[in-house]
């Protein structure tokens, strides 16, 4: 079950998107900030394989978050959470035609800060071998262009 006792549906939400000239940017810098700041990680000097450590760390924080989102997608204030995804419980079948719209405004919030908190830790692995906000949109947009040639192709 995700966490209940970690709620972010409460947290302020101010629209700083409008303010930004450089979304994706913020966010990498943010992210590198408290990497190297608040943790301690310094990229640049790291081996190989303390890199490979990091990744491996945040690998299995990726799948907790993973589930915590799997989880807040059945509702964690106001439905029934994990039920979602388990089939032996009673609210299962109650999962069958329900849309995201049908949760409440906080369990929303909720599985959202789930990804958001995904969003963390695959930032690492871009700060990590020092991928700037420029590289990623670029690269993003080149293999998304590929993968629907090979769809066309008939990959």
């Amino acid at each position: 079950m995700a966490n209940t006792d970690n709620s972010c549906a409460n947290l302020e939400i101010e629209n700083l998107h409008a303010i930004s000239k450089d979304t994706l940017g913020d966010i990498m810098s943010i992210q590198a900030e408290t990497q190297k700041n608040v943790y301690g990680y310094d990229f640049e000097n790291m081996t190989l394989r303390d890199l490979m450590t990091f990744w491996h760390m945040n690998n299995h924080a990726m799948i907790d978050e993973i589930h915590e989102a799997t989880d807040a997608l059945g509702g964690i204030k106001d439905g029934a959470g994990n039920a979602i995804w388990k089939r032996w419980k009673k609210a299962h079948e109650s999962f069958s035609d329900k849309k995201f719209s049908d949760l409440s405004q906080s369990d929303q919030l909720e599985c959202k800060f789930e990804i958001i908190d995904m969003l963390h830790f695959f930032m690492n692995y871009a700060i990590s071998v020092g991928m700037t906000p420029q590289e990623m949109y670029n690269m993003y947009m080149s293999k998304n262009e590929e993968n629907r040639a090979r769809q066309q192709r008939g990959y």
